[in-house]
This record gives structure tokens, C-alpha cells and sequence, in this order.
């Protein structure tokens, strides 16, 4: 619940700081005629339908578990993820066909000193909002903060670039650097936009977690003086949500009490390890005819049965 309110809170200030930044921009873009300064003000109000649409993503995907939904809702994120790719795919191209008819037209704003200093002040906002967002989303592991981060880092170059075309034009009275810039912070936003796309797929295609996290959880099993082995080790992400399931062969001699608290341990380990986890693993009895004395409960002191207890 600490962690849904910290994301939410996150999530009401890229709102405010997209509603601010629209308005300003609009209003300006009328007064001096600037199709950069209007698209850009555009761009703010898709940033208020995404973060509010993401608001309700985390609010249901850190909702409990149900009879419905028995792994969770954290699939949600992943959905709002690739949705929100689909937009920015949207806006990058829009951004690209709009330059090259601006470059046809020869379109140029006037005014352009006020142009410059909202454009000034929307980068830092853009960078401020995007900062926030990605440091609570790795802090709570959220992959829609995440992605709502990149949005905004790419409304970074958007504005930047749309910052530099009124600059130059204002310098030189030479509107062709606006379309100019549209086309590169088009190419970057659909770059940014594939990134996003390949790894909320991945989730919703229930990938595998990273090679480090799964060497992590194969050392923490290991690291068990009766586990004999493991086998059908399954890992994947629901939003933020880990899902680990395995199996462990342990000595077929350990009481049921002790086999009990070994797993239960082995779970809570890997929990603390791999944050925001669900583990479940499941214990067999190793072979009648097993040879490996060292892991072997007839041949082990009284003490090595705790072993595994955590230290108190």
C-alpha cells in the first residue's frame, strides 16, 4: 500500500506539470501562430490522458489478489505499457508528417522570443517530471512509471528541439529549422517507442527475468546444506510483480517439520533477494539410492538440521 500511494502521488504531479505546460503552451502557440508551440501543447494533453490512464493502472495492478485473479493484477501495467507505446508511435509519426509539410509550406511563427522562453520553461518542467518518475519507478519497480518517465524524456527533446527552431528563427529569421528539428525528435520518440514496446511484450509474453536475477536465485538454493538439487526453474514479470516457482530435490531423511522450514526459508531468501517476489517452491524426496553423504541427514551433526534457520 506504501508503495501504491508513493507511485499514485507520482503519477498526480506528471498530471499537473502536463495540464500546466498544455495550457501555457496553447495559449502561446495561438497568440504567435506557432504550429511548433500548438503540437507541443498537444503532446501535453496525450501526457494527461496517458498519466491518467497509468493512475488507474497502478491503483488496480497494486490491488490484492482475488478469486478472479489469483496471480494478481499486474498484467494491467503491462497492458497500460503497451498502450501507451501506441500512442507515442502515434505522435512521432504525427511529429514526422507535419514537419515534412511544414518544410513544404514554409510555415513560420512570429513572435518567436515568447515562443523561446515557454519553450525554456517546459524543458525543465518536462525534465523535472521524467527525473521524479524514473526514480520512483525504479525505486517501487514500476514498469508504467517507467515508461510514463520515458514519455516525458522524450517530451524533453520535444520541446528542446522545439526550443532550438524558434531560437534559431528568432535569430535568423529563418523558419526552416523548425520542421528541421521536428524530424530528428520524431525519430528519436519512435526510437524511445520500440524500446518501451519490446519490453512490455516481453512481460506480456511472460519472459523469463534476467540472466543476474535468476543466477541469483539458483546461488541461493545452492547455498542449502540438504538441497540436492533443483530443476523447472519458471520466472516471470506481472507489472512490478516477480513470479518464481521451482522445484528442490532435498534428502529424502529430512523430518517433514525440517523440510517445511527449509522451503519456507529458501522462499523468504529469495523474497529479500528479488524484490517485490512471489516464490513457491515445491520439495521431492531425493533417490533411495542417493550417495551424497555430505548432504545426507544420517550422516549429518544435530545442529547442521538448523543450518538453515535464519540467524537470530
Amino acid at each position: 500500500m506504501v508503495r501504491a500511494s508513493v507511485k499514485v502521488r507520482a503519477e498526480y504531479l506528471a498530471i499537473a506539470g502536463a495540464a500546466s505546460l498544455g495550457v501555457i503552451k496553447l495559449a502561446t502557440g495561438l497568440a504567435i501562430n506557432s504550429i511548433g508551440l500548438i503540437s507541443a501543447a498537444a503532446d501535453s494533453l496525450i501526457d494527461i490522458a496517458i498519466s491518467s490512464l497509468n493512475l488507474f493502472s497502478i491503483r488496480l495492478a497494486d490491488s490484492p489478489a482475488d478469486e478472479g485473479h489469483p496471480y494478481g493484477h499486474g498484467k494491467v501495467e503491462n497492458l497500460a505499457g503497451l498502450a501507451q507505446t501506441t500512442v507515442i508511435v502515434v505522435v512521432g509519426v504525427w511529429v514526422l508528417v507535419e514537419a515534412v509539410g511544414r518544410l513544404v509550406r514554409g510555415t513560420q511563427p512570429e513572435h518567436a522570443e515568447w515562443g523561446v522562453a515557454v519553450m525554456a520553461v517546459s524543458v525543465a518542467v518536462s525534465w523535472l517530471i521524467a527525473r521524479h518518475l524514473r526514480q520512483v519507478g525504479t525505486r517501487t519497480d514500476s514498469v508504467v512509471l517507467l515508461a510514463d518517465s520515458l514519455h516525458y524524456a522524450t517530451d524533453v527533446w520535444t520541446n528542446g528541439g522545439v526550443l532550438l527552431a524558434l531560437a534559431l528563427l528568432w535569430l535568423t529569421g529563418s523558419g526552416v529549422f523548425d520542421p528541421l528539428i521536428a524530424l530528428v525528435v520524431g525519430t528519436v520518440i519512435l526510437g524511445s517507442a520500440y524500446k518501451l514496446l519490446v519490453r512490455s511484450v516481453r512481460d506480456l509474453m511472460d519472459a523469463a527475468l534476467p540472466e543476474a536475477e535468476q543466477r541469483a536465485i539458483e546461488a541461493i538454493i545452492r547455498s542449502h546444506k540438504f538441497v540436492v538439487s533443483s530443476h523447472d526453474l519458471r520466472t516471470r514479470r506481472s507489472g512490478s510483480q516477480r513470479q518464481i516457482d521451482f522445484s528442490v530435490v532435498a534428502c529424502r531423511h529430512l523430518p517433514l517439520g525440517e523440510a517445511h522450514d527449509l522451503v519456507d526459508h529458501i522462499e523468504k531468501e529469495i523474497e529479500a533477494k528479488v524484490l517485490n517476489s512471489h516464490v513457491v517452491v515445491h520439495a521431492e524426496p531425493c533417490s533411495p539410492t542417493c550417495t551424497l553423504t555430505n548432504r545426507c541427514v544420517l550422516w549429518a551433526r544435530q545442529d547442521d538440521l538448523l543450518a538453515h534457520e535464519p540467524q537470530r
